[in-house]
């Protein structure tokens, strides 16, 4: 979590915040792997926004239509196992916070084909009376083993000097969308 000087008030205030959002990512984690899609939705503020990438809904506003996307996608397996990662969480202010989030995601599918997804989560918080909820989130993956035909949005990676001719830019492998990491 990012730090600034301020009042001792602030800083726990900070520390809080910061606490909170932690238990409401791993809360989302379990929610899903319990499939509460009911649950997984309140997590979500009600205008949200959220895009998963192409081959997993795309872009979707409003917790309904967002818990309907969760409720098609997780039905497709028998199991998951979602466990969150590091976290960098930005607060610009008490009641708002950027978090980038890492998470390693198993699945099962209902015929034994197993699938495992590495991804970020970008999402943007915003602290309502109920809570944190999640306001937005993008999904970019930075691996996929199976998931045959999805589509995918893939993180940014620059590229080495002594390995760039010929290779796409960190911008193109972002807009790369195809199931395979580009070769970059």
């Amino acid at each position: 979590m990012s730090t600034e000087a301020g009042s001792l008030e602030d800083r726990i205030a900070r520390i809080e915040a910061g606490a909170a959002i932690i238990e409401l990512l791993t809360e989302y984690t379990i929610l899903v792997d319990n499939y509460d899609i009911d649950g997984v939705a309140a997590l979500f503020t009600d205008d949200c926004i959220t895009d998963y990438g192409p081959g997993r809904g795309g872009l979707v506003i409003g917790r309904d239509n967002v818990r309907d996307r969760i409720r098609r996608g997780q039905s497709e397996f028998r199991l998951t196992h979602h466990q969150h990662g590091q976290m960098r969480i930005t607060l610009s202010d008490n009641s708002t916070a950027e978090v980038l989030s890492y998470l390693t995601a198993w699945h099962e599918r209902w015929n034994g084909s197993r699938e495992r997804v590495y991804l970020r989560y970008l999402d943007r918080l915003t602290e309502t009376d109920g809570g944190w909820r999640i306001a937005e989130r993008k999904v970019v993956a930075a691996g996929v083993e199976g998931f045959e035909g999805v589509e995918w949005v893939w993180v940014a990676r620059q590229v080495p000097p002594e390995r760039a001719a010929g290779q796409p830019t960190a911008s193109a492998t972002a807009r790369a969308t195809s199931r395979r990491r580009p070769t970059s």
